[in-house]
């Protein structure tokens, strides 16, 4: 799949590719072509209080420039809020797709 966005003000393009599928536990996507060394995200999932379903996002990356100089203070707080901002938005659309049903 690819994605194209808008970070820091410059438009990327990443292709990632699903890379394990254990259904319906976890599964990983990789870049295979994009702005980064090395961009690894795992989705695992695990049954949650009440029924619910709990999801845990993992990324693994390379920084495309400085190296770690970037990735600690620069990276990773930005990609932390950007899965929290997305986390958000497929909780909001679960709700209301339930609030349908």
């Amino acid at each position: 799949m690819t994605w194209r966005a808008r970070h820091f003000g410059i438009w990327f393009r990443l292709t990632t590719k699903i890379t394990v599928l254990e259904r319906p536990r976890r599964f990983v996507d990789e870049q295979t072509d994009g702005p980064f060394r090395r961009f690894r995200h795992e989705h695992t999932f695990r049954d949650g209080p009440e029924g619910g379903t709990v999801m845990e996002d993992r990324i693994t990356l390379a920084s495309p420039v400085l190296g770690f100089v970037l990735e600690r203070p620069v990276l990773v707080p930005y990609l932390r809020r950007l899965i929290e901002k997305r986390n958000q938005f497929l909780l909001d659309a679960l709700d209301a797709r339930a609030g349908r049903d």
